[in-house]
């Protein structure tokens, strides 16, 4: 075999490598590519009903800390600012009502909310998020900063939330 016939045996071989590895390695956007177009209505009725849960009991006045942080994104590294707002909170009796759910793709939601002290709106119509953690949806910590910011009481942890 001559140089020439080598090279275009190796320069063969190398192109139909390159060629496999991208078909591997690079994802195909129309095959994986995850949205709300692909939830059934039932489940993304379901996912809101489930979001709605968690916003209500995460703000409702009687709900353990315990059981807010476990509602919460990372809601272990927020616990003394929660136990801070909540606390000064308590005879305010603090709930939430939902305007709408968007279930933007399995894992993300975003919320509208209002938030009322003693069954009064105190802030109207507050753009939130929710996200699915081990199957569970709860409130994102981004929400949980901008309400804490709003009072100004952001924690450091949340400079690095966006």
């Amino acid at each position: 075999m001559s140089k020439s016939t080598i090279w275009s045996i190796v320069t063969f071989a190398i192109v139909v490598l390159a060629i496999i590895l991208i078909i591997i390695f690079v994802p195909n956007n129309k095959t994986n590519k995850t949205n709300s177009n692909n939830l059934t209505a039932a489940q993304k009725a379901a996912d809101a009903t489930s979001i709605k849960d968690s916003y209500v009991t995460f703000f409702a006045a009687n709900t353990a800390m315990s059981t807010r942080a476990a509602l919460l994104q990372n809601g272990s590294q927020f616990s003394q600012a929660m136990q801070g707002e909540f606390s000064q909170l308590a005879n305010e009796k603090p709930s939430v009502t939902l305007n709408s759910v968007n279930v933007t793709n399995p894992s993300t939601a975003s919320v509208n909310y209002t938030v009322d002290l003693n069954g009064q709106p105190v802030l109207k119509d507050q753009n939130g998020s929710a996200v699915k953690v081990n199957g569970k949806w709860l409130v994102s910590d981004l929400t949980l900063c901008q309400l804490l910011g709003m009072a100004g009481q952001s924690p450091s942890i949340c400079k690095n939330i966006h």
